[in-house]
C-alpha cells in the first residue's frame, strides 16, 4: 500500500493501541504522534517495534507531542534554553534509530523572535544532531507559525539549500488560506513527507474521498513534476469519522488516483 497512516488519525487512543489498529487495517507505512514522555522509553519502543515486525509496518515518521513549544525551546533569543531543548530531542532521535523511522517532524516557532537567518542557524543545529542519529528533522507547514508561508519556507530553502527538508500538510496550506501549489512552488524538492486530508463546505479536515473538494489529481500532479518520491500519509482527527475503516477506504480512494497520475 502506497499510501500510509498516521497514529494521530485515531488519538485520544493510546499511541500503541492506535499503531496497532492501523497496522491490522493493513497500511505498510505509518507516522507515530509521539503523545507522551513516557513513550519514548526502551520499553515501550519495543511494544512498537512488535507490532511493526509482527505486520511489517514501516514508520516514516516521528511526531512529537512537545511541538507546541519548540519556538520557546529552539527559536527564542536565549541560547542556554536552545541547547537545552536539543538534549530534550535527542529522545527522539534515538527513539527515531530504534524504529527506523527517517523523520522528525517540526513544528518550528509561533512566535518568531530572531531573524530568518538566525532561525536558519537553529534549525541546522538541531538537524546536524538529528543527522549524527540517522535521521533528519522535516519543518512542517503549520498555519500561526512561521512556516504557514511559502516565502517562510523558500526563504529556509535559501539558507541552507538541500540540508532544508520539509513537511507539507494540505490542511495547514488551507487553513493559512495559501495555496498548496504555493509551498509546492516554495519548497520543491526538499519536501520529504506529506501529509494528507480532504474538507468539505462544513468541515476543513475529513477523511479523502469522492464527495470531498480537494483536488488530489493536481496535488500528485505538481509534485511529481516537482520531483517528490516519497510516501504520502493520511492524517485527521478522530472526531471527523466515525469508523476507521474509512482511514484505510481514503488511502485506496487516494491510490487510485495516485496510480492513475504516475501511469500517465
Amino acid at each position: 500500500m502506497k499510501i500510509g497512516a498516521s497514529s494521530a488519525c485515531l488519538y485520544p487512543m493510546e499511541t500503541e493501541k492506535a499503531f496497532l489498529h492501523i497496522a491490522q487495517l493493513g497500511f505498510t507505512d505509518s507516522e507515530i504522534f509521539i503523545n507522551s514522555r513516557c513513550e519514548l522509553e526502551r520499553l515501550f519502543l519495543k511494544e512498537l517495534q512488535a507490532v511493526q515486525n509482527a505486520y511489517k509496518i514501516n514508520i516514516i515518521s516521528l511526531h512529537p507531542h512537545s511541538s507546541f513549544a519548540e519556538g520557546y525551546n529552539f527559536f527564542s533569543n536565549y541560547e542556554r534554553r536552545f541547547n537545552d531543548g536539543v538534549e530534550d530531542y535527542k529522545r527522539y532521535f534515538e527513539a527515531a534509530a530504534i524504529l527506523g523511522a527517517k523523520y522528525i517532524v517540526l513544528h518550528g516557532s509561533n512566535h518568531p523572535v530572531i531573524t530568518t537567518e538566525e532561525y536558519a542557524e537553529r534549525f541546522k543545529k538541531l538537524n546536524d544532531v538529528a543527522l549524527s542519529f540517522g535521521c533528519t528533522v522535516a519543518h512542517e507547514n503549520v498555519v500561526r507559525y512561521a512556516g504557514e508561508t511559502p516565502e517562510f519556507m523558500k526563504a529556509m530553502k535559501g539558507y541552507l539549500g538541500n540540508e532544508f527538508k520539509t513537511v507539507l500538510d494540505v490542511k495547514q496550506a488551507r487553513r493559512a488560506s495559501r495555496e498548496v501549489s504555493e509551498f509546492i512552488e516554495a519548497m520543491g524538492n526538499s519536501i520529504v513527507h506529506v501529509h494528507l486530508s480532504d474538507f468539505n463546505n462544513s468541515c476543513d479536515c475529513i477523511p479523502p474521498c469522492e464527495d470531498g473538494r480537494f483536488d488530489f489529481k493536481k496535488l500528485f500532479t505538481e509534485l511529481n513534476e516537482a520531483g517528490y518520491n516519497g510516501k504520502y500519509v493520511i492524517e485527521l482527527y478522530s472526531r471527523n469519522f466515525s469508523d476507521e475503516k474509512e482511514i484505510l477506504k481514503s488511502a485506496k480512494y487516494l491510490e487510485g488516483i495516485l496510480n492513475k497520475v504516475r501511469s500517465d
